[in-house]
């Protein structure tokens, strides 16, 4: 049987509840807007402008038409929303934007899924939607956001730190070794990124970090492997980032 299109759906809003095996998922687009949440295991979202991790428990916006690929270290377990773009209500949201997930939201988007796709537009449903995006304005966004720059020191720069996240060298000797100062690379990553190099990189090893964890890693592995001398260190950066521990993070779960 195929599967319907949320695309084509007549509703403001439908649910659907999704499956992915650990792996890629190519580039698409929907015209719809997407609001992901992540009931088992998590992934990182890939696009042109920069990556988004989402974490378990937690919810990703994706605007309308924004070509996107996914990246699952984990099988993973959504229950993802289709927004009409037109909605009136809908936050007007130009990038990805990851979500704090609270009980109340967990329930609408639930409710929401479960519905179905025929529901009358004035009915119990009707208003449900219209609670879900009165409560979207108001739910705490995580910083989990890794913007990408386009120059090529820069792009040389993000290479060498996606592929060597535990890099202990100084900044000055890295940027040297591809090719270009630091001074330079400040200077793009501030105008391009909106963020110094030094804040990039940590932002690097953090998205780096939460894809492990969510994969089932200790925090002392992780740790060491986003180049961190001690678990210690790492904790402090990331409740300094997130407001809590990783352990206490990755525990929240339905309630």
């Amino acid at each position: 049987m195929k599967t319907r299109d949320p695309d084509t759906a007549t509703q403001p809003i439908v649910g659907v509840s999704e499956s992915y095996q650990a792996g890629l998922v190519r580039p698409h687009q929907h015209t719809r807007v997407q609001l992901m949440y992540a009931m088992r295991g998590g992934m990182t979202v890939l696009t042109n402008h920069g990556s988004w991790v989402l974490p378990p428990h937690r919810a990703l916006w994706i605007p309308s038409n924004l070509r996107h690929g996914l990246k699952l270290n984990t099988p993973v377990e959504l229950r993802t929303l289709y927004l009409a773009a037109n909605i009136r209500a809908v936050p007007d949201w130009r990038e990805c934007h990851v979500i704090d997930v609270q009980p109340l939201m967990r329930e609408l988007i639930l409710a929401l899924v479960d519905l179905g796709w025929e529901y009358p537009p004035r009915g119990p449903g009707a208003r449900l939607a219209t609670v879900l995006l009165d409560r979207l304005l108001t739910v705490p966004q995580l910083p989990v956001h890794l913007p990408e720059p386009n120059d090529p020191r820069a792009r040389r720069y993000t290479a060498h730190m996606y592929a060597n996240p535990a890099e202990r060298r100084p900044l000055p000797i890295v940027a040297r070794s591809i090719g270009a100062s630091l001074r330079t690379l400040e200077r793009i990553f501030n105008h391009e990124t909106g963020q110094s190099v030094g804040a990039w990189t940590q932002q690097l090893r953090l998205v780096f970090a939460l894809e492990k964890l969510a994969a089932g890693l200790s925090v002392g592995d992780v740790a060491f492997q986003v180049g961190y001398e001690n678990p210690s260190s790492f904790i402090a950066v990331f409740k300094r980032a997130f407001g809590t521990t990783p352990a206490a993070y990755f525990a929240v779960g339905p309630g």
